[in-house]
């Protein structure tokens, strides 16, 4: 016969700057539980507490879409130990999040718009882009509606210049691209002699070329997921009937 007994214990947790919840410690607190049987709990933890994204952070409370380009910069970041991203979404005409990456500071602002975001939502990522501690920025519009006439703002990807920071407009793109997009910035951030016009054309073009392959290679999956899909639905039906 088992018998049940209770501990008030306290739990310690390792949160990173995004929120993540990294690591996950047992504390015996003022409870009598024998520390050989704590000890071993702790291991179990140890070996099992996979680290767990929070399912709102501040940056995507009521929006999903800056949710999902704080998730990708974030898996960058865990790849790579000269990348780091940071919530801004709390502070007035910062962007909504800033990437750290080889000694360059690059605001992100993310949009969501069902018709084209509107001039005055462009001035507001020029404002935060033009803090000090910006060297280059990335407005993002995740419809696919871009942005309207007077922003003059190319799709699916545009590089402008904002009062002498280099800026980059993207519009309903795949966000695997978002990592060659940064680096293309901070190449050009390294660049201290004139703009060559032709040769940040041929790196947009080049941007653009990737992005257009991604969308193909994502339309071939879905349509081999839905072929797969209907083969097993058949072997499915033949095994029904040899039942």
């Amino acid at each position: 016969m088992s018998i049940t007994r209770n501990f008030r214990i306290s739990l310690k947790l390792v949160i990173s700057k995004l929120g993540v919840y990294e690591n996950i410690t047992m504390l015996k607190g003022k409870s009598d539980i024998d520390e050989d049987l704590l000890l071993k709990i702790n291991n179990v933890l140890q070996s099992t507490f996979v680290p767990v994204a929070p399912v709102r952070t501040t940056v995507a409370i009521g929006d999903d879409a800056e949710q999902k380009v704080m998730h990708q910069l974030y898996q960058l970041s865990q790849n790579n130990i000269d990348f780091e991203v940071v919530d801004k979404s709390n502070l007035l005409n910062h962007g909504d999040m800033m990437v750290v990456h080889m000694g360059k500071r690059i605001c992100i602002e993310v949009k969501c718009y069902t018709k084209p975001v509107p001039m005055k939502e462009v001035d507001k990522y020029r404002m935060s882009l033009n803090h000090t501690e910006y060297d280059a920025g990335i407005m993002i519009q995740m419809g696919s509606c871009g942005f309207t006439k007077e922003c003059a703002i190319k799709t699916p990807i545009d590089f402008k210049l904002e009062n002498g920071k280099p800026s980059i407009y993207l519009t309903d793109i795949d966000l695997s691209i978002i990592y060659p997009v940064i680096n293309m910035l901070i190449s050009y951030n390294n660049i201290s002699n004139e703009v060559d016009i032709e040769e940040l054309e041929k790196k947009t073009a080049a941007l653009i070329s990737i992005h257009e392959e991604i969308l193909t290679m994502r339309v071939l999956v879905e349509q081999q997921k839905k072929l797969t899909k209907k083969i097993e639905d058949k072997i499915d039906d033949i095994i029904k009937l040899t039942l």
